[in-house]
C-alpha cells in the first residue's frame, strides 16, 4: 500500500536557491553547446542524419526477414492466374447479384474468393 502521507519535495524546488539553479542551467547549457559543436563542427548536418542510416537498414533488414519467413510459414502467395480466376468469380457473383438488385453477402463473398472450382 501507499504511504498516505505526502512526498516533500520541496528540496527540489528550483526557486529555494536561486544561486545553486543557475549554476545548474548555466552547466547544463554548456554541456549541450559542447555536444552540438562537437557533432556539426566535424560532420555536416547531412552526416549526422546520415549516421542513422546503419541502424534503419539493419532493422529494415531484420524486418524484411521476419517478414518473410512469416510469409514462407503462413502460406504461399497466390500465383497471378489463381488472382485473376478469384477477380472472374467475384465479378460473376456481383454481377448475378446486382442483376437481382441485392448486394453480395459476406458468405456469398468468401466462398467466391474460397472456391477453387473456377480455375
Amino acid at each position: 500500500m501507499m504511504d498516505p502521507e505526502r512526498m516533500d519535495l520541496s528540496p527540489l524546488d528550483p526557486a529555494r536557491d536561486p544561486e545553486r539553479w543557475s549554476r545548474v542551467i548555466a552547466v547544463t547549457l554548456m554541456r549541450v553547446e559542447a555536444a552540438l559543436l562537437s557533432r556539426t563542427s566535424a560532420d555536416g548536418v547531412l552526416d549526422l542524419v546520415g549516421a542513422w542510416s546503419r541502424p534503419i537498414l539493419a532493422a529494415a533488414a531484420i524486418l524484411a526477414l521476419v517478414l518473410g519467413t512469416a510469409d514462407a510459414i503462413i502460406g504461399s502467395r497466390p500465383s497471378p492466374l489463381d488472382r485473376a480466376s478469384e477477380a472472374r468469380r467475384m465479378a460473376v457473383l456481383s454481377d448475378h447479384s446486382l442483376g437481382r438488385g441485392q448486394r453480395p453477402t459476406g458468405g456469398q463473398l468468401l466462398v467466391a474468393l474460397r472456391s477453387r472450382s473456377a480455375r
